[in-house]
């Protein structure tokens, strides 16, 4: 089922106009931040990943990847991000400097810290002893940037600045990792063993569970019907499509058949935080879906789900954005570039 993903973070201090459909990306919208195991440390020897995937969610001593994601129009950049790592969620940042982070990381900090610039950072993790008693296996991480009209340091230190104001051109976006597979982190560290219990025990088969691993795209299958009938093909993320005016397009994600992980998700007991129950569960796949171009959408206007769309006659080409998240920590983006070979030329 195809399940409309919601991001709601965007341009700071700016509004977005009611006639303006929640899949245009007329100007730089951060979708999301991509984490990835890159170094697994060695709580992590027992954890089997395919030589073609890559791990989710990560555990003490593990080192991951964090990658931002922003949909941009055609020939537009931002510049890299400034990240960070909150003591909890990251709902703000101190007006007092901010230290770099620490190498490796402690899982329990009483301060933010500096993580770097880029689009692409890297955090590891320390043991599971830098854990203490309030730490519930959250690590809260955020990036802050501009849409290129002014500097990232700019906008850091209006957003740092209280009243903030003069945020209009500046892109921030915060994640909560979950650390796992929960299985493992449960009797990992020590706090979280000790604050814990699974009813009736952790299940006999938790050797078998597959990795929290992203989801993989098999193709894209792509739609379009026109004059000159209906074409159907597998694309894959970054191809080019040539496609004519006023025709009728529909893209579908199409994914490698372990996309939809089986894996038990550990639940609280209503009015008992600290009593788990462990249950099967299966992996939800929810989807974010956008266009460079203003066009026609014969789906509903007030969702991401781009339900069959109409070809604009524009010489310029159209971006099709994809961001997909799944229930547990995989997520993965993916564009595609049609071309309208019929168009009126640029005047």
């Amino acid at each position: 089922m195809r399940t409309a993903l919601v991001v709601g973070l965007g341009l700071l201090g700016g509004c977005v106009p009611n006639d303006h459909p929640p899949w245009l990306v007329d100007h730089p919208l951060p979708w999301g931040i991509v984490a990835s195991v890159v170094e697994p440390g060695g709580y992590s020897s027992e954890v089997v990943v395919p030589d073609d995937r890559v791990r989710a969610s990560a555990l003490p001593l593990d080192t991951l990847e964090l990658q931002w994601i922003t949909a941009v129009p055609p020939g537009v950049t931002v510049p890299p991000p400034i990240w960070f790592v909150c003591p909890g969620r990251c709902s703000s940042l101190p007006a007092e400097p901010i230290p770099a982070c620490a190498f490796p990381l402690p899982l329990s900090r009483s301060e933010h810290c500096r993580l770097g610039e880029g689009e692409r950072v890297r955090l590891s993790l320390g043991g599971a002893y830098t854990a203490n008693e309030y730490f519930r296996g959250f690590i809260g991480v955020m990036g802050i940037t501009s849409d290129g009209t002014v500097e990232p340091e700019t906008c850091l230190q209006r957003y740092r600045t209280v009243p903030r104001a003069g945020l209009e051109h500046c892109l921030l976006q915060e994640r909560l990792l979950q650390l796992g597979p929960e299985s493992r982190l449960l009797t990992t560290v020590p706090g979280l063993a000790d604050f814990y219990t699974v009813e009736g025990g952790l299940p006999d088969d938790l050797d078998d569970e597959a990795p929290d691993v992203h989801p993989t795209l098999s193709g894209l299958r792509v739609a379009h019907s026109g004059r000159g009938g209906l074409r159907e093909l597998i694309a894959q993320p970054g191809d080019t499509i040539t496609v004519r005016v006023g025709a009728y397009v529909f893209v579908e994600p199409q994914y490698t058949a372990d996309a939809y992980q089986p894996h038990y998700a550990f639940q609280s007991m209503p009015g008992q935080p600290e009593r788990l129950v462990a249950a099967p569960d299966e992996e939800r796949i929810f989807e974010r879906y956008g266009l460079s171009t203003l066009i026609e959408d014969r789906g509903d206007p007030n969702d991401d789900l781009l339900g069959f769309w109409q070809v604009p006659d524009v010489p310029e080409p159209i971006l099709f954005y994809l961001y997909i998240a799944d229930s547990r920590q995989g997520r993965a983006f993916a564009t595609l570039r049609f071309v309208v070979e019929d168009a009126s030329p640029a005047p």
